[in-house]
């Protein structure tokens, strides 16, 4: 997959089939876009494009945003689908400011497009005030086919990065993986801790996020796979406050199983697959050690 962040020049594509989007989360809603456009892209033979924005775009507004991948996550499920280009626009203020028919000038400009492909629901333009209408109007004038794509749901929820966040705010990580295809991650680097995991005989690795924008689920025990180094290993995770030993800042930290070694610095990827339980106070650190036991076995109960 090519990348490209320069959008002064056209880009040289051969009867690009395109999709636009922030695609924050790559859920199954957005991987049946993806899936329609490597499918016309063949009928085409051309190749497939995907436009997105770095950074989101309500970052850039002053916005509050809760992110479900970071641009590094985004581009490696996007090149896991087989895309051929990923365009990354750099999004400034200015660039907000550009009305929906200026964004599909700048598109055709950029790719001239045999096809466009976008969800049912896309907006885009200043204040997203393009839809469905103004694109098949404006494919007329530049010679594109536009083509959407229906919702998707599951059993039980309609598939959005809403719905999406809204469940591991609620610590759903089992039910939000089912709509984003994929188990909800966390990525970062492994830094020091208090050490008080190590003194009882479950040593944490402790998440820095490489995204400091990205949603942490809610607080409690969950069922984990971790990776490191290309290793896929089990291992229970504790998001919240750590009440037992009186800790009033965040933290994401990683018992991870039959692993003894010095990661500090280094970068891991969590998985989060099951919440276990709530995060709790325990009167002293011996009570804690025989919840962990406790946490061990459900834990290996889920990810056997």
């Amino acid at each position: 997959m090519k990348l490209i962040t320069d959008i002064t020049q056209p880009i040289n594509v051969k009867d690009p089939v395109v999709t636009v989007g922030t695609f924050d989360g790559l859920h199954i809603g957005h991987q049946a876009i993806l899936s329609k456009v490597l499918e016309q892209a063949e009928l085409v033979g051309g190749d497939s494009v995907v436009v997105t924005f770095n950074p989101h775009p309500r970052i850039v507004l002053g916005q509050n945003v809760a992110l479900l991948n970071s641009q590094e996550e985004k581009r490696e499920i996007i090149k896991s689908f087989g895309i051929t280009h990923l365009v990354e626009i750099p999004f400034t203020i200015e660039f907000s400011d550009l009305q929906a028919d200026q964004f599909i000038k700048l598109i055709h400009f950029l790719l001239k497009p045999s096809k466009i492909i976008i969800g049912y629901d896309h907006g885009f333009g200043r204040n997203r005030s393009g839809g469905i209408k103004l694109l098949s109007k404006l494919g007329k004038e530049y010679g594109f086919e536009v083509l959407n794509v229906d919702p998707v749901s599951s059993a039980t929820h309609k598939v959005s990065s809403t719905n999406i966040r809204n469940l591991l705010l609620d610590g759903h990580v089992a039910e939000a993986a089912e709509l984003l295809g994929h188990p909800y991650s966390l990525s970062g680097k492994v830094i020091r801790g208090n050490q008080i995991g190590k003194r009882i005989g479950y040593p944490t690795a402790n998440l820095l996020l490489d995204e400091p924008n990205k949603l942490i689920p809610a607080t409690g025990v969950y069922a984990s796979y971790v990776i490191y180094n290309g290793q896929m290993y089990r291992g229970m995770t504790n998001i919240g406050f750590r009440p037992t030993i009186s800790a009033h800042q965040l933290t994401v930290e990683t018992n991870i199983f039959e692993f003894d070694r010095d990661i500090y610095y280094e970068k891991i990827k969590i998985q989060l697959i099951n919440r276990i339980r709530d995060e709790k106070k325990f009167g002293n650190l011996n009570i804690l050690k025989e919840q962990l036991a406790l946490d061990r076995q459900a834990t290996l109960k889920i990810l056997t």
